[in-house]
């Protein structure tokens, strides 16, 4: 997997819905303590959904995104 692009926090920003920082922070604090498989499935779902809808990403989404990153193996965080 490469590594995230040193403007990842401000791309995020820009395609996360007002309001939805903390829920935001909080998703990514879980997704890092994936395995890489993992994470680097929640990184495609989350850009997967970034490219087919112009819609501003809420909190609700990404936790969805997580689960469905996870479904298969350990949970996110532990």
């Amino acid at each position: 997997m490469e590594p995230l692009p040193p403007d990842f926090a401000r791309r995020i920003m820009e395609v996360l819905a007002p309001g939805e920082e903390g829920a935001a922070a909080d998703v990514i604090e879980a997704a890092i303590n994936l395995d890489d498989a993992r994470l680097g499935s929640f990184l495609a779902l989350l850009a997967e959904r970034v490219r087919s809808s112009p819609k501003r990403i809420t909190g609700a989404e990404l936790r969805a995104l997580l689960r469905e990153s996870t479904k298969h193996g350990r949970p996110a965080g532990t």
